[in-house]
């Protein structure tokens, strides 16, 4: 048996719900461990016909699949057999994933774990072409985004070897977690922003980039950049780091950002645009928003110089006006980030196996805080990554 952790019971699925005056909880239960664990988040007032187009969406990706209620956990289930052609992982740590910036605490789902994986290969189909994967092999799995809600479980079957990549011994696993998740898009942002800097960099002496959010992504993007922008020819691209957490502002300074603006959301709007100016002088030509709210977005129009790119992120689900007309006079673009490919993250193991990019700051949790853990990431209590263990002690292979 192992144990699987879910807020809503479907198809493998971690999938959490929000009513209005009601608060968000995962169970955490096993027949070894009798442990329940409950974390809230701050309210979010959403209609009946919001609560039934959540219902309409999930019935339609699974009919076939029977509908229970959002707060029923879920028990012990078997051990998945090993699919033919695939592998059998046994997941040994997970990101503790949220949205960057203060937004996650107003209006927005919670980004729950699953696409921040990494684990030991516990099982190999013997029909396996090649036999490229050996038993305790060190893995993290490249996940689409319908499989990627299942990430909460001890043991996942990847029938799709391809999406299971090896990673060196010299990367910890819990380093390796955020490779495929906060890393990845951290890392396609900046590959992103990268061609538009060059040209920049045909006509103006200094470049300007504003990372807006210093969680995990952030971080990541912060250490990705330095390397990056550190092969040019000329070095003449300041890296600036905007936060409403002051705690997480320093974490951001440690890392090397040339410097850091905090975007107090209780200070007026102009202060804040004075500001980010006073301290970007000459304004800023890139922006990597992860937060990309109604309010981040406009922000940064009003600090974008000429021919400037705002590249897109995050996981609101808001939407935002943009004068148009504006955008064409100044030449100005709006970019979605994309999301990373499989060579990429290939790419990106290297560099953190070469130690040509440090992980940025990150802690350790055994699975039994996850209650904690979240309650604190959404209190912006804590500064950088948060990754959950867990623990096989009272588990048993089958």
């Amino acid at each position: 048996m192992f144990t699987k952790f879910s807020v809503h019971v479907k198809r493998g699925c971690f999938h959490a719900f929000i009513y209005k005056q009601t608060a968000f909880k995962v169970h955490l239960l096993s027949e070894a461990l009798r442990v329940s664990t409950v974390f809230f988040i701050k309210e979010r007032k959403l209609n009946s016909k919001d609560i039934m187009l959540d219902n309409e969406m999930l019935v339609d990706r699974y009919p076939d699949q029977p509908q229970c209620s959002p707060f029923e956990a879920s028990s012990s289930l078997a051990m998945p057999s090993i699919p033919k052609g695939g592998v059998l992982v046994r997941v040994q740590c997970i990101g503790a994933c949220s949205p960057e910036g203060p937004m996650k605490r107003k209006d927005l789902h919670p980004i729950l774990p699953g696409m921040e994986i990494a684990g030991e290969v516990q099982d190999v189909c013997p029909s396996l072409p090649n036999r490229n994967f050996n038993t305790g092999d060190k893995v993290i799995l490249f996940l689409d985004d319908d499989f990627a809600e299942s990430g909460y479980q001890e043991y996942i079957a990847v029938d799709d070897t391809d999406k299971c990549l090896q990673i060196p011994g010299s990367i910890p696993l819990e380093v390796a977690a955020m490779l495929p998740g906060s890393a990845l898009s951290a890392y396609s942002a900046v590959m992103k922003a990268i061609p538009h800097i060059e040209k920049l960099q045909e006509v103006k002496s200094g470049i300007n980039v504003l990372i807006v959010g210093a969680g995990g992504m952030g971080l990541w993007a912060v250490r990705l950049a330095n390397y990056m922008l550190s092969q040019f020819s000329q070095t003449n691209i300041k890296l600036f780091v905007s936060d409403n957490s002051i705690d997480k502002l320093l974490t951001a300074l440690d890392h090397n950002c040339y410097d850091v603006i905090h975007w107090n959301e209780e200070d007026h709007e102009q202060y804040i645009i004075e500001r980010t100016l006073e301290s970007c002088k000459g304004g800023v030509d890139v922006v990597i928003d992860f937060v990309s709210s109604p309010r981040t977005v406009h922000r940064t129009l009003k600090i974008l110089n000429r021919e400037g790119l705002i590249l897109v992120g995050g996981n609101t689900m808001s939407e935002v006006s943009i004068n148009l007309n504006v955008l064409a006079a100044k030449q100005q673009s709006i970019v979605g980030i994309p999301k990373g490919t499989l060579k990429q993250l290939m790419e990106l193991v290297d560099l953190v196996a070469e130690e040509k990019v440090k992980p940025p700051a990150y802690s350790i949790h055994n699975i039994e805080e996850a209650n904690q853990v979240f309650e604190d990431l959404y209190q912006s209590r804590i500064t950088g990554r948060a990754i959950l263990k867990l623990n096989h002690s009272h588990t048993t292979d089958n």
